[in-house]
């Protein structure tokens, strides 16, 4: 039944109780009118016989007269007042009587006539013996009155019982009218009642049921749903559990490749480790996607989803049924081997490799094959949380992945390499702390003119350091690799930019004072399009004069990237930056691509420069650059400049500026640690 139902069925209940009850009280009132009906009629009716005993009683007393003093000239008024009356008698018997007196009013008529025929031959006596025939006559009347007195006597006592008994049938049947309706409307009041709390609950308690479930569905548990109540209700069951159950599945399932997502795996890792002991061991694998990149990139995105979406079906055929894939995001993927050990884990993980590397994945005629870097850890006794199994399976699978690709790797607390991998995860953390609490530290080192013209240029380069938990400052050649390594190049760069970019807006003295203020970006930040509006925003944001911003990008980095490197320098120089190629000579690059790269100095690398005076080589290498890009109209810096004689001999070079603990150790330019 729909709620409309309930209710209708509520109104309709209403309507025909209210029906039966105004037919109940139209009756009493019927009733209770039809007593007052016949009370009234017995009351006029009474009045009547009253009326007709005082007639009766002048009738009696004229017959006394003309009977007993022979008073004959009355006798024609008696026997007209005895018709009167017996026509009045007549007239009340021919009326709805509220008693039967038809006999009692017939014999009293008689009676009245037998008075009155006594009355007339009274009036005919002859004179002789009249006295003695009246005597006759009043004697005979005397038993007539008698009779006519109790017979009057009778009616009038009927005709009183008659008005008290209708009197107390009217009073009856009013006090039941009062009666029947409190109860009538109680009755109504009170299942009218009972019908709304039975719609109230048949509706009600099923929604009360549905919003507890729905409370319960919140905090984890199935959505079961309600099967009574109205139609409505049941049907937003059924829909909000298809919907939850929907809701649910998408939230712990990947939309791509239909496996558990991350924290779905995370909640199924943690019921798992709770149920190893000394006879029940689980192995978690990480599988890292090799070449993978090379397919979303170069075929787009769509492509790569296909590709992610085979893979998971190989996965799967790889595994047992009751084993646990996930995609924990990206390439990534995480296998729970239940009740498995390492060897065991170890075959089906080399399963899923092989599988994975026989992919020749076809887009627009194009083949593509990857491969896959898989590490796995065993889940026992020993392990003491969950962070520790997944730190292990992915220290593993980085470790596979560096040590070549498309391998397994098994985690050993002894390996060697694994050890090396979570010092350098260590190192990320304590990077990423860094940057995350901007304990960021700025020092700068002057860059000094060796030529007159240029000497009184004030010119240095910003240097930077991170400032550990412990406050202790980590070098650049303690994180830079690890930075490049693991892609944080652009967010160290840009809290560097943004770093140095608000000191100096904020002495605008140094400004005025300053040459150029050199610093140094990743080659990762050359190749992202953000790194390059970031730098523009700030410069319009904080108003630097844009030709006294020097840029210093290593050859190598720009060599690996050239396009994005021409693009990323066009840019900034339209704007009036400098750009300088740090370590220039490291790489042992062409000097054709100082054509190429429109930078503004040369940065001579520091390990020509400190041994250029013992050593013929890196001193004749050091005047080749000097005069390639004097050649080239550049200027250059050399690095490492630490002695008196060095300096001199870059002088005579012709090398134009010169950095080093020679001239100037690095100083404190702003610490942003909190």
């Amino acid at each position: 039944m729909r709620i409309k139902g309930y209710l209708a069925t509520v109104i309709l209940a209403c309507l025909a109780g209210g029906f039966l009850i105004e037919l109940l009280l139209s009756h009493q009132f019927r009733l209770a009118h039809d007593a007052s009906e016949k009370h009234m009629q017995s009351v006029l009716w009474n009045k009547d016989v009253e009326s007709l005993a005082i007639d009766i009683s002048q009738y009696l007393i004229t017959a006394d007269l003309v009977l007993g003093s022979g008073q004959t000239y009355l006798v024609r008024g008696g026997v007209s007042k005895g018709r009167f009356i017996v026509k009045s008698l007549e007239n009340l018997g021919a009326q709805d009587s509220p008693i039967p007196l038809t006999t009692e009013l017939s014999e009293t008529a008689s009676t009245i006539s037998s008075m009155s025929h006594y009355l007339e031959e009274a009036a005919v006596l002859p004179d002789e013996n009249r006295e003695e025939q009246l005597s006759y006559l009043l004697a005979k009347s005397d038993r007539v009155s008698q009779l006519l007195v109790e017979r009057l006597s009778r009616l009038r006592s009927l005709s009183e019982a008659a008005v008290n008994t209708n009197f107390q049938l009217q009073v009856d049947e009013r006090s039941n009218v009062t009666l029947i309706q409190y109860l009538s409307w109680g009755g109504f009041s009170l299942m009218v009642l009972l019908l709304w709390y039975w719609a109230n609950r048949q509706i009600s308690s099923p929604l009360r049921q549905l919003t507890q479930m729905a409370r319960d569905a919140e905090a984890g548990e199935v959505f079961v749903g309600v099967t009574s109540g109205p139609k409505e209700v049941v049907e937003l069951s059924n829909n909000t559990r298809r919907l939850t159950n929907s809701l649910s599945y998408q939230a712990s399932h990947d939309a791509l490749t239909d496996l558990n997502n991350r924290r779905e795996f995370g909640r199924v890792l943690t019921h798992y480790s709770d149920t190893v002991d000394e006879s029940v061991t689980h192995v978690l694998c990480f599988v890292d996607l090799d070449h993978f990149k090379v397919v979303n990139d170069t075929c787009g995105h769509a492509a790569g989803d296909e590709l992610l979406a085979q893979v998971a079906r190989l996965i799967q055929i790889c595994v047992r049924t009751t084993d646990v894939v996930a995609r924990l995001g990206g390439d990534e993927f995480a296998i729970l081997l239940t009740s498995c050990d390492i060897p065991d884990g170890r075959v089906i993980c080399n399963d899923i490799r092989k599988a994975i590397a026989d992919v020749r994945y076809q887009w627009d005629g194009e083949v593509y094959r990857i491969s896959a870097s898989i590490g796995l850890t065993l889940i026992d006794a020993s392990k003491s949380s969950i962070e520790d199994i997944l730190n292990a399976a992915d220290t593993a699978c980085k470790v596979a992945k560096d040590s070549g690709r498309n391998r397994v790797h098994t985690f050993d607390v002894g390996d060697a390499t694994l050890a090396d991998k979570r010092h350098e995860m260590l190192w990320i953390n304590q990077i990423n702390n860094a940057l995350d609490k901007k304990r960021i530290v700025l020092h700068r080192q002057s860059i000094i003119g060796l030529h007159h013209n240029n000497r009184a240029d004030k010119h240095y380069e910003i240097l930077l350091r991170l400032k550990a938990s412990d406050g202790a400052l980590i070098y650049p050649d303690k994180f830079l690799p690890l930075v490049e390594r693991y892609h944080l190049g652009p967010r160290l760069d840009r809290e560097v930019v943004n770093a140095t970019f608000d000191w100096l807006a904020t002495h605008p003295q140094e400004v005025a004072a300053l040459s150029a203020c050199a610093i140094n970006l990743s080659g990762q930040s050359i190749a992202c399009q953000d790194s390059l509006s970031f730098i523009i925003t700030k410069l319009k944001q904080t108003g630097l004069p844009a030709e006294k911003i020097c840029f210093e990008i290593t050859e190598t980095a720009a060599i690996t990237d050239l396009e994005n490197a021409r693009q990323f320098i066009a840019s900034l120089k339209a704007l009036g930056c400098q750009f300088a190629l740090d370590d220039f000579g490291s790489g042992l690059s062409s000097f054709a691509y100082l054509k190429t790269l429109d930078v503004d100095i040369i940065k001579i690398d520091g390990m020509f420069v400190k041994d250029m005076m013992t050593d013929a080589v890196n001193l004749a290498t050091v005047k080749s650059i000097n005069d390639v890009a004097r050649a080239l109209g550049k200027q250059t810096i050399a690095e490492f400049v630490e002695s008196q004689d060095i300096a001199g001999e870059l002088e005579s070079i012709g090398v134009d500026f010169a950095q080093g603990y020679y001239f100037d150790k690095p100083s404190l330019l702003v610490d942003l640690a909190p």
